[in-house]
């Protein structure tokens, strides 16, 4: 392993890639579903304000189209820290930032996907906390960002952990979310989804907009924390 390898040479590479923010986690114990690597690298890449403008009343072709660049920004960038990390002689592999399009047509229920929740290495990197519609909120950008994550056996020192939200009592996410599924809970590492908000009615929200992904994006819009003009 080339020993010169550290934080230093991992920002380099990741900003170059136009990653916005990065954290390290420790993935022990080890998170759900997470490769048998010692260490988890967050990356996060943040919507720009044209992408999420007008999203408050309903997703659109330019926030679709934000969110399938970030996918694809975060894919690429994880892909060359992991070239990196190899070239240098350590053991790494990346968890694409989304299932793969191939495979989303068999996924009948995405909260029982089988795929690595991103979410939780970024909260216990100390990039941010988990909103009242299960959202991820980094204390600069918001929930306005999408996730990706690297295993290595990279020897690097992680974050501090965030285990609470930090929404205190705002509920703007929970009272614009079109399928009331929010419930008004602070969420706590660790507590079941289900608890925090209702995947199900979630879900069903989403698949009204098929010819935009299925995505919808309102409570990621009205979210007070990270707003731009």
């Amino acid at each position: 392993m080339d020993r010169s390898w550290d934080r230093h040479a991992v920002d380099e590479v990741l900003r170059r890639a136009g990653i916005d923010a990065w954290g390290v986690a420790a993935n022990t114990p080890p998170l759900p579903l997470a490769p048998p690597l010692p260490t988890a690298i967050s990356l996060l890449g943040r919507f720009t304000a044209e992408e999420l403008r007008g999203v408050e009343s309903g997703p659109h072709e330019v926030y679709y189209a934000g969110y399938l660049r970030l996918n694809e920004a975060l894919d690429a960038a994880a892909a060359t820290l992991v070239e990196a990390l190899r070239a240098a002689g350590s053991r790494a592999e990346g968890v694409a930032a989304t299932i793969p399009e191939e495979l989303s047509g068999t996924v009948t229920d995405w909260g029982d996907a089988g795929v690595f929740p991103h979410k939780t290495a970024a909260t216990r990197a100390g990039l941010g906390w988990i909103g009242k519609t299960a959202l991820f909120v980094s204390p600069e950008f918001g929930p306005r960002v999408r996730l990706a994550t690297v295993f290595t056996d990279l020897e690097l020192d992680a974050g501090t952990a965030v285990t609470a939200g930090r929404c205190g009592a705002c509920r703007r996410c929970v009272d614009a979310c079109p399928a009331g599924a929010g419930r008004d809970v602070t969420w706590r590492a660790g507590m079941p989804r289900d608890a925090l908000y209702d995947e199900k009615a979630c879900e069903a929200e989403t698949d009204r907009h098929p010819d935009l992904g299925g995505v919808c994006g309102v409570c990621i819009a009205v979210c007070p924390w990270g707003q731009t003009t």
